[in-house]
Parts: structure tokens; sequence; C-alpha cells
């Protein structure tokens, strides 16, 4: 096949996941009506499909958290590669219950993006090694400034950055500035070399994690197997390399729930096609409505489900008790959990080794999970008012401590490192931090002080506090405008820009992180390759059609 109209001219800021799985929705269009597409990808890294978060060359330290039997993301091309578990089988890795590392996700993506590249009846794509520093109107056109070059003209501009550069957050920034004036050390948790490297040269010293999400636990394991160390029956074996002890803490001092350890016991949190079909419409229903309204119609949803997985799983919770739990989450996410930290962990490690029955909060939370595709494809493609988007998407993130819960085995390890006192949480919860000539004195029921810290707290992707030059000027003309405060940039169901006065910036699109708040549920390379992207594509399509 080759294509003979002219060819659509695409500018990519960005080739990570999502831009791949965008690429591949356009190259599939496109081939359909045999039209030649010219791409032009603008990124520093030259990571192609699998961007920073996936880079092959990091360690395999770093899990997914995402069982191999979870993640059906095969390409809707025929491509050599296939699917993600395809690959893994040919390379003997064939457990679907196991958690692949961001690592060898990263190699099949780059060999996913090598393979749509080599497409040729109807793409070409021209590669840049540059930053995007600003883009500008040209007619019906759009032109790409890089620091040294101007580029264009294109049809249509995709930003898909992925995680932006964004501004540091106060107390962050006290602590950068004290650590610099005291010779301490202040680092993020990734590039994981920096840590590991770094931490080679900690086994005198006591190390501070902000945060208690999925990326400690990859922390931890830079900083004991990183350093020699293993694991053996649920057993930490030291190699004398780790740092003395370490502290991890954030604001509720509580640890994410682990996921289900297998495909047996996952099952058992299924929902039936009716569930399915009842909670879409609910769905449906609750965009158009105000913010309470929308949340109750999708809580009466879940009380059904919930009620009959826990009745078989001999829960020992009814329906009123599903009710109060989902009232408290609607207002304050979290505050369920009054357990100590340790017991919370604990419980959350039996809940997902099937030894002990499940909570009202475990099952809403892998009900949730299982929902996600259903959930992203009712609110993306739905007008909603930023109200009600404001508060489906924060009830979203707020049960991430259950639906994005890490791997069991993850759990486990950071239970290993307690037990031998490696680890402490005796200032999990919300510490008071006083910066001392040693390095910071955490303060809760007892004290430490630690004179290394590392930042595993995600930055969230507010469009307000966003610096990279690019899109600092986009805000700067009024052409990106948050969809509600503290959200991401206001995007049309097909991810075209909408500007401060409400018009669309044709052409302008963007797709993922960035425009959290118009879309939910961003943070799963499942969206990098869903129905978002084929909006998109589609959405070129036709606008080329009516040009």
């Amino acid at each position: 096949m080759s294509a003979s109209n002219p060819a659509i001219k695409v500018a990519f800021i960005g080739m990570g996941p999502r831009a791949l799985g965008a690429l591949e929705a356009l190259v599939e269009n496109c081939m359909a009506k045999s039209q030649a597409i010219a791409v032009s990808v603008f990124d520093e890294l030259q990571l192609g499909g699998a961007g920073p978060n996936f880079d092959p060359d990091q360690s395999e330290l770093g899990l997914l958290n995402t069982p191999m039997r979870a993640l059906q993301i095969d390409p809707s091309l025929n491509l050599p590669c296939g699917g993600f578990n395809d690959w893994q089988k040919k390379l003997g890795e064939p457990d679907s219950d196991r958690f692949a590392s961001r690592a060898e996700l990263g190699a099949y993506l780059e060999q996913r993006y090598r393979d749509v590249v080599g497409l040729s009846e109807v793409l070409t794509v021209t590669c840049h090694k540059a930053r995007a520093t600003a883009l500008q109107r040209d007619g019906d056109h759009w032109r790409v400034t890089t620091e040294t070059e101007d580029y264009g003209p294109f049809d249509e501009i995709l930003l898909v950055p992925g995680q932006p550069q964004t501004k540091t957050d106060d107390q962050w920034a006290t602590w950068e500035d004290h650590a610099e004036k005291r010779d301490l050390c202040c680092m993020q948790a990734y590039p994981d070399r920096h840590v590991l490297k770094a931490a080679s040269e900690w086994s005198d010293r006591k190390v501070g994690i902000r945060g208690l999400g999925l990326s400690t636990f990859d922390v931890l394991r830079y900083l004991t197997v990183g350093q020699g160390g293993t694991f053996e029956n649920d057993a930490y074996q030291p190699s004398g390399s780790e740092p003395k002890c370490i502290y991890a803490f954030s604001l509720n001092g509580q640890p994410p729930f682990p996921k289900p350890v297998d495909g047996t016991l996952d099952q058992r949190f299924d929902l039936k096609d009716p569930e399915i079909e009842n909670f879409v419409a609910a769905l449906n229903d609750a965009v158009a409505e105000a913010p309470d309204q929308a949340l109750t119609l999708i809580f009466d949803a879940l009380v059904q489900p919930a009620a009959r997985i826990g009745s078989e799983m001999f829960a020992g919770y009814d329906v009123d008790d599903i009710r109060e739990w989902l009232e408290i989450e609607r207002d304050a996410p979290g505050d369920q959990e009054t357990h100590e930290p340790i017991d919370t962990l604990r419980h959350g490690i039996t809940m997902a080794d099937g030894s002990a029955p499940p909570t009202v909060g475990y099952v809403i939370g892998q009900i949730w999970r299982k929902l996600q595709n259903d959930i992203r494809a009712g609110f993306n493609s739905a007008e909603k008012s930023p109200e009600t988007a404001k508060a489906i998407v924060g009830f979203d993130e707020g049960l991430k401590r259950y639906s994005y819960g890490p791997p069991l085995s993850s759990a486990r390890e950071l239970l290993a490192l307690i037990d031998c006192k490696l680890v402490s949480l005796a200032v999990v919860e919300d510490p008071d931090i006083a910066l001392v000539r040693q390095g910071w004195r955490l303060i809760d029921d007892k004290a430490a002080t630690v004179s290394v810290m590392i930042n595993a707290v995600l930055a969230p992707p507010s469009l307000d506090k966003i610096t990279d030059p690019m899109v600092v000027k986009l805000k700067s003309e009024n052409i990106l405008r948050e969809t509600y405060e503290g959200s991401g940039a206001h995007t049309t169901p097909d991810g075209q820009v909408v500007n401060a006065d409400g018009d669309v910036s044709t052409g302008l699109c963007v797709l993922g992180r960035l425009s959290l708040g118009s879309v939910i549920a961003v943070d799963s390379v499942h969206d990098c390759f869903g129905a978002s992207t084929h909006r998109w594509a589609e959405g070129v399509s036709s606008r080329m059609q009516n040009r």
C-alpha cells in the first residue's frame, strides 16, 4: 500500500509511551485511508517509546505495579514485537503473576517504537534531539522553536511531555538549600542510578524518605538489594553496605495496600456484566450532575458489587458499612485507616495473600481498579463542569492507595526490613521536622536525625506549578488554562486545547498527565494505548479532511 494524499505534518513534543500510543493510533487511522504522515519528534532523551520512566538502562529494581496477566497493551497494528506478554514469553518469562521491571517494559516499548517507525507505507519520522521551548501560530499551522532552531509549519502539534518540569515545593526547596549549606545529601528518588551510586557511601548514615507510596518501595530496593542485600523466605539478609537506618514518613503515615497475590484470588474481585453495565450507566449520568450528586450516583453503583464480593469472601460487613465508608472517603480519604502503620501493613499483606477477609476499602479499591477503563471511557469523553470533574478525579486519586497498590512481594519486603530494624516507622506520621547541623530532626512519637533525605513524592500535574519554558509561555499567552484550580490543562475529549477565552486552539493537543482534570486515571500504561489516543487520531484525520 502506498499513500497518495499530501502528508499530514505532525509534531510530537515528547516520545514516551503515550506518544507511542498516539503515533500507533494515527498510523492505524491513516493506513486505512492511504493517508501519508510526516512526523517530527522533539525529545531531548531519544528514548523512543519508553521515556525516562521506562528507560531500559535503569536497574531491574524498579518494578511495575501491574502483574503480567493484567498488562493488556497489545498493538492493534501488525508489529513484529507483538504484545508485551508475547515478548516476555520469548524471553522465557511466562509467569502471568509476575511483576516485570520498568526496564523490561522499556526495552519492549523501544522495540515497538522501532517497529512502528518501520511502517514506511504511510509514515516518515524525523527525530530532533532537542527541547521544544516555544510554539507559535502560523496561519492555520503551527511552528516549533527549540533552543537553536525553528521548525515547521505543522498541521498538528501533540504535547505529550510525560512529567514536565515542575516548581519545587517550598518544603523541599528549603531542604535543598539547607543541604547545600551543610554539605548534606538531598536528592530525588529518580533516576535510580543517582541514588544507587550515592547510597554506596551511606553505610554510616541514617536516611529519610519523604513519602510512603509506590516510589518508596523502589527506593528501599535501591538502598538494600542495590547495595548487595537479599530477600529470602520473607526475611532480609543484609550485606553490611546498607544505611544504618531508613526512616520513611508521609502526611498520614499509612502504607498503600498490596494487590492480590495471584490471578485466582484477583478473580474473586471481578464484577459481573450487569454490575459493570450498571456502573457505566451511573457514571454517564454522574458526569452531567453537580459534584455531590455525581459521587452519590457513583457510590450507589459500587454498593451492590461490594456487598456481593464481601459476602462471598466472608468479609463481615454490610451495606450500611459500605455506605458509611464511602461517605467518609468523599470528605476525608484515608480517615478510615486508624490502625498503627505496622498493623495496616500486616493487615494489607494478609488480605492480599487471601489469609484474611477483605475490608470494605480493600474491596472498593479492587473494584475501582478493575473499572479503570470504563471510568476513563465515561469521564474522558464527556462534557462536565469543573466542579464535578474535580470531585470525581479527587475520589479516584484518593483510592489509589488501594487501586494502584504495590506487588505483595514489595509489602512483604517492607515488613522484613522493619523486622530486621533496617527500616523504622517511628516517625512515620507527618512528623515535625527541624533543620539541624547534622541534617533533619524528625519528631513524631519518637525522634530521629537523618543526614540524607530522598524525595519519593511525585509532584501533581498542576498547570500552575509547571515551570517548563514552553508550557509557561503557552500559559502566559492564555493558550493553556486549568480546568479547575490545581488541575492540568483544559482540553476537549479528543485532546484539543481550550484556551482562556473558552475557544479551541485547533491543531494543538495535549494527552496524559498534563491534562488531568479533563481526563482521569492517567497514571497507567494502559491509558497510554487507550481510547484517548484513538479519539485524538480520529480528530486529526477529521480536521485534515475538513481543512
